[in-house]
């Protein structure tokens, strides 16, 4: 198992990881030209997990930095397939990211998690992380 830097070729990937796992349906045309802005911002960092050449999850992470609280690192996603769940996977991809953090000069980790996601908040707790809040997320999107 690897886990590397994500390339612009895993995008096929990622976008299923994202529709079937996250259910966050995204047109891939789209999706890769966010992974191209993505891909070159230096305060965003997308990592992969591979099994014999075939990526079964990934990370994403970004800056997360405010006037109110320390430098973070934001998890913005983190997906594996649902045929390699309870092998390490997840919990690998998310060590990584912490050292990543780390070695960029983060203060913590911080993430959010859909209130429905019970497994996912065990499996949260379960790495050190804890609850800091309920919220409401809301957005308006301009188009």
């Amino acid at each position: 198992m690897t886990i590397r830097e994500t390339k612009l070729t895993d995008i096929k990937a990622i976008n299923h990881l994202n529709t079937f796992t996250l259910q966050h349906e995204y047109p891939l045309e789209e999706a890769e030209k966010q992974l191209v802005y993505l891909l070159s911002s230096p305060t965003n960092q997308l990592f992969v997990k591979e099994i014999d050449g075939n990526v079964v999850g990934y990370i994403q992470l970004a800056e997360y930095v405010c006037t109110y609280g320390p430098r973070l690192m934001n998890v913005l996603g983190l997906a594996v397939e649902p045929a390699c769940h309870n092998q390490g996977i997840g919990k690998a991809l998310l060590i990584h990211a912490e050292e990543w953090a780390k070695e960029s000069g983060a203060d913590g980790i911080r993430l959010n998690s859909g209130l429905e996601r019970t497994q996912a908040h065990k499996f949260y707790e379960h790495l050190g992380y804890k609850e800091v809040k309920k919220q409401i997320n809301f957005n308006k999107l301009f188009n």
